[in-house]
């Protein structure tokens, strides 16, 4: 069993490191140089976007070890709240809008692709496991390994805070959001 609770927790935590990018406190590259503070709003934004889809990942999947079943129910109960919860992400950053600085566009873009390739291999592993028969512990191990199989094919498991703050102007305003450290905890 403990290789079930290290999947569910792989899961869980691929879907977390999404929002966790954005807390990073790392100092700016340059101390005396500041975001621009449209992208700092920008910025704002998307990560109260990603903390409103975050919040639905609060509850992880209940695992009984006496039920491979009810175990699998949780599993399809918690990749449907993961879905839900990138579909938040990427509104999040679509209603931000074109982010204030050179090739604004191609980051979300890149963003909101990296999220829908995942809602998409989400979306995959969620119906294999539903429509997969579980009926003991051995049939439960081979619906787990079959997801993490599926989810280890995802082009960027770090999420779509990753291609944002790739950009150098970004970059420098989620280290000086307010917002975003009173999101994550990373700061006052």
């Amino acid at each position: 069993m403990k290789r079930m609770h290290s999947a569910v927790l792989a899961m869980s935590a691929a879907a977390l490191l999404s929002c966790a990018a954005c807390a990073s406190d790392t100092p700016p590259p340059d101390p005396g140089r500041h975001a621009d503070p449209a992208a700092l709003a920008w910025v704002d934004k998307v990560c109260a976007g990603v903390a409103a889809g975050s919040a639905k990942l609060a509850q992880p999947p209940a695992v009984d070890d006496a039920d491979p079943v009810k175990t699998r129910d949780a599993m399809v109960g918690f990749l449907g709240r993961l879905g839900s919860a990138l579909e938040d992400m990427a509104g999040g950053i679509r209603t931000a809008g074109v982010p204030p600085v050179p090739d604004g566009q191609s980051v979300v873009d890149k963003a909101t692709g990296n999220l829908s390739e995942t809602r998409s291999k989400l979306a995959e592993t969620k119906t294999k496991m539903e429509q997969a028969t579980v009926t003991d512990q051995a049939g439960l191990r081979q619906v787990i390994s079959e997801a993490d199989a599926t989810m280890g094919k995802l082009a960027d498991p770090e999420g779509p805070i990753k291609a944002l703050r790739a950009n150098p102007e970004l970059d420098l305003a989620f280290g000086e959001s307010a917002t975003c450290k009173r999101v994550y905890g990373t700061g006052s």
